[in-house]
């Protein structure tokens, strides 16, 4: 499972939403946000009050910036032009800050969000959509286009943050890859959250929305909102952050609304599906396939049709591939599918090893058996590295490293681009550290780390490797091994004590493998290091300068 959908949307939830003109007299009534924007500033006054000086400056400066904008966008000087609409923008909010009980203030709010969203100023546009959303006059038309704004800035700036690192990636773990953990609920970040909540406002008010008086396939080709694609973020949102349930609530939602929407259904239905195994609700999983697969399998034999009449699009093509597939996976998962007598015997294992019964271990090499037949029997298949990720889980569980090196050595040999082949080297890497086949574990960890060189857990995998090295007698390479560790800032950190162990480590390494200018540069660096408070390794610095004074001599 990945996010395809979610960064294929983004440019679906920023787009900007159509604004009615009211058919009211303007200066009679408070406008709301799908009120026309004003054409110059003396349309912009508010007639019901003296406008003194500073008014007329600031509405006069706000669409001198506005006009200039639109020249620079005529002109192809998109960057001149982003520049001119965030001046506008920050003119306009001083403007509203300034007279709060403006009638045009909730035009004025949108004008403004709109202007910082097209200067790429994501959070300054989403949260000016949030005071349109918030405003204690704003009727539900206004609502639903300040939720239409927000939810397009937050989504913007929250995929910005990924980039930049400020937010961990939304990483959607399907249960394939929990090895039967339960999920850990969490808060979204506070970027997706205020997405989540955006996008449930534009739910709650999509009736007043005006692009709905145009019709779908204008809509579509002006680039309008897509409701659909909001919630299905949303959801997947929540899945991310391990809210499974409230996940599960928005997906069955999602597909119940859009049945005939292939697009959605194809990301929906897996995750849907996916949610009830993490919630080991296998009775629940079988139920809802079960319930959607006439469904699903209705709208497979319509798309199928559409496909294969006279002048199809690609698009219908793709959508009865897509359709005919999900019925096909429905139908599966309504039988339990192919590994459900593998589920079945590890909910049993699990039951048993909660009770602390004995017969837990043989269950779980039962279960781990089963999950191999089903891999065996469906080489072809899409979850095939699954199923054997699972049987080397149920090893494990079972205490039977052997038996899960055999299957992980399997999926990493046969199925190298798995999603779980990263993270079954590490559990493979343990079961070979536990046999003591250090040979195994050394050539594992040098794998692990030509494939993912800048992964997280390669702090984990050099210092095995380091370990595996020295056990195999290749002195000089757990030295390399313990000196990565030891410069790595993303293993060693600030600490200078973690750092001066492996320094120290690395340094008497190289040592007994003949390497002494290498082991004179790991001592020195050892020497040097500023702020070791462990007496331990203070030791070992001591150590290390009777150490470099020998190596000297010896030149």
């Amino acid at each position: 499972m990945n996010l395809r959908s979610l960064t294929a949307a983004v440019a679906l939830v920023a787009a900007l939403a159509p604004v009615s003109a009211s058919a009211q007299d303007q200066s009679l009534v408070f406008a709301q946000a799908d009120f026309r924007e004003p054409a110059t500033f003396n349309e912009a006054q508010d007639s019901s009050i003296n406008a003194d000086a500073i008014e007329i400056a600031l509405l006069k400066d706000i669409y001198i910036h506005i006009d200039r904008a639109m020249r620079d966008r005529l002109s192809g000087k998109l960057d001149a032009a982003a520049a001119e609409d965030k001046i506008a923008a920050d003119t306009i909010i001083s403007f509203v800050d300034k007279y709060p009980s403006h009638r045009l203030r909730l035009v004025f709010l949108r004008m403004a969000s709109g202007r910082y969203l097209n200067a790429k100023e994501w959070e300054k546009g989403a949260e000016t959509a949030q005071r349109i959303m918030s405003d204690p006059k704003a009727l539900p038309v206004s609502k639903v286009i300040g939720a239409q704004y927000a939810s397009g800035g937050w989504q913007m700036l929250a995929v910005q943050e990924m980039k930049s690192g400020k937010l961990p990636q939304l990483k959607l773990q399907p249960s394939s890859s929990r090895g039967g953990v339960a999920p850990t609920p969490r808060v979204p970040d506070r970027a997706w959250k205020l997405f989540v909540e955006a996008a449930d406002t534009y739910e709650a008010n999509k009736a007043a929305d005006p692009a709905l008086k145009i019709p779908a396939a204008e809509r579509k080709e002006r680039g309008g909102p897509d409701l659909g694609q909001l919630r299905l973020i949303a959801a997947q949102v929540e899945f991310g952050y391990d809210n499974i349930e409230d996940a599960q609530r928005r997906f069955k939602s999602l597909i119940a609304e859009y049945p005939s929407r292939a697009d959605l259904l194809e990301t929906a239905v897996p995750y849907y599906l996916d949610s009830f195994r993490i919630l080991k609700n296998q009775k629940g999983l079988e139920a809802e396939a079960a319930r959607l697969e006439p469904i699903v399998s209705a709208e497979a034999k319509l798309a199928v049709e559409a496909a294969a009449a006279p002048g199809a699009t690609d698009e219908q093509k793709k959508s009865a591939v897509t359709f005919t597939r999900l019925a096909k996976d429905l139908k599966e998962g309504a039988s339990g599918g192919e590994a459900a007598p593998a589920l079945q015997a590890m909910a049993k294992a699990d039951a048993a090893a909660k009770e602390g019964k004995p017969e837990a271990a043989e269950l779980y090499r039962e279960a781990g058996a089963l999950f191999e037949k089903a891999a065996a029997e469906n080489k072809a298949g899409p979850d095939v590295a699954a199923y054997l990720f699972n049987a080397g889980i149920a090893y494990d569980k079972a205490k039977d490293p052997k038996k899960a090196i055999a299957v992980r050595e399997e999926l990493v040999k046969k199925y190298p681009d798995a999603k779980v082949a990263a993270q079954t080297y590490l559990l493979l890497g343990n079961n070979l550290a536990a046999v003591n086949d250090y040979a195994g574990l050394a050539r594992v960890g040098n794998e692990y780390l030509a494939r993912w060189p800048e992964a997280q857990q390669r702090c984990l995998v050099l210092e095995n490797l380091g370990i595996a090295n020295e056990k195999t007698k290749k002195l000089a390479d757990a030295a390399s091994a313990y000196l990565r560790f030891a410069t790595d800032d993303v293993c060693v950190g600030s600490d200078a004590n973690l750092k001066g162990r492996y320094l120290y480590r690395a340094g008497i390494a190289f040592e007994e493998a003949k390497k002494t200018a290498d082991s004179v540069k790991a001592l020195t660096e050892l020497v040097n290091l500023k702020g070791i408070t462990d007496l331990v390794v203070k030791s070992y610095q001591d150590d290390a300068k009777k150490r470099l004074a020998k190596l000297q001599k010896k030149k």
